[in-house]
């Protein structure tokens, strides 16, 4: 028997196998993606894009470390001669192969690139994006709305305050509540956009 004292999430990271588990997990629905070693070059990608059909190639270094992406307008303009190393994008942030499938649906779902804990790349996941999550958020949003317009009722009365001390009061009171500083700027952000809707 092994103890593998770093832990059940890393564990799971490199796609190991779990039992008890609170998925689906993004490991369970992994896909082969097109990869090249980082000494490819644009004509490499261009064939690997045209035989796997793909979104993307992935650029690998050492040890199979994925360390950028090309798609198919990155390629445009430029020679098949040229390094990979030149014209790819870094690789975009990656997640790990125990993270649930419902984590990326609520945040926003899309195309993963699935890496182990220390970056070596395993394969692709695409999630669909949780529009109930979506309709819950905005049901959150409104019921706050609610509530600031009867707190600044009752703090302004029948007087109409300046943007300025709407903004002012708004950001005092939600810091109160307990939210940080960027955050109720983010909220009266939001609530600003929204009212120009």
């Amino acid at each position: 028997m092994y103890d593998y004292v770093d832990g059940k999430a890393d564990w799971m990271a490199y796609g190991l196998p779990v039992e008890g588990r609170d998925g689906p997990f993004l490991g369970e629905m992994m896909s082969e993606v097109a990869s090249c070693a980082a000494e490819g070059t644009v004509g490499d990608a261009r064939r690997l894009l045209a035989a796997d059909a793909g979104a993307a190639v992935v650029v690998l270094g050492g040890g199979g470390l994925a360390i950028g992406q090309v798609d198919v307008e990155v390629l445009e303009g430029h020679d098949d001669g040229e390094s990979l190393l030149d014209v790819m994008s870094p690789v975009p942030t990656t997640v790990r192969p125990s993270v649930t499938v419902s984590s990326v649906a609520e945040s926003g779902g899309g195309r993963r690139l699935v890496t182990t804990s220390d970056g070596r790349l395993l394969g692709v996941a695409t999630v669909e994006q949780d529009h109930d999550h979506d309709h819950d958020h905005e049901a959150e949003f409104d019921q706050e709305l609610a509530q600031v317009v009867e707190a600044i009722e009752e703090r302004f009365g029948d007087r109409e305050p300046s943007e300025a001390e709407l903004r002012t009061f708004l950001h005092q009171r939600l810091v109160a509540e307990g939210r940080s500083a960027e955050d109720a700027d983010r909220f009266l952000d939001q609530l600003e956009s929204g009212e120009e809707d």
